[in-house]
């Protein structure tokens, strides 16, 4: 069996808060779609399947991940969690350790500042990161079970845009 790869992929640009528009009904930006296009680029470079992809319930994060998955061709694989709405890197790590055991490469498509702590928790001691709009980044385990994930298991920490 590979070892497991985990994309976590920050929801593209949405257009500024507006009075009246709950926050998890915010769309994308003209941009935002243009930022998704060009996250979904970067992930057809870098990885050649993914087998599931964890969502936030928010408009813009779902914008992001139907735009991602139309442009890799890939469909069924959509899970919306609602821990992934503005939860903390714990809150974030348990949806995917309830991945099934024959998913090898999970996208996570979610918001900051929770997605950007978790992958600091995975990169260690690094210099910071703070993921942009649409920001990027693989994390890869050597671990066979997605149960096993921790911060610690990390093997391999790349941004990709």
């Amino acid at each position: 069996m590979k070892p497991l790869t985990l994309l976590l992929l920050r929801h593209a640009e949405a257009e500024a808060p507006q009075p009246g528009l709950a926050d998890m009904d915010r769309p994308l930006s003209i941009r935002g779609r243009t930022e998704a296009l060009d996250a979904a680029d970067c992930i057809a470079a870098a990885e050649p399947r993914i087998d599931a992809m964890l969502v936030s319930p928010a408009l813009r994060t779902r914008e992001t991940a139907i735009i991602v998955a139309a442009e890799l061709e890939i469909a069924d694989v959509f899970h919306y969690e609602p821990a992934l709405y503005l939860g903390t890197p714990d809150a974030l790590l348990e949806p995917l350790q309830r991945c099934a055991a024959d998913t090898q490469t999970v996208l996570m498509v979610g918001h900051n500042p929770g997605l950007s702590a978790l992958a600091q928790r995975f990169m260690g001691s690094k210099p910071r990161i703070e993921l942009r709009p649409a920001g990027l980044c693989r994390i890869r385990f050597e671990q066979q079970s997605w149960r096993q994930i921790r911060p610690e298991a990390a093997v391999a920490f790349s941004v990709l845009r």
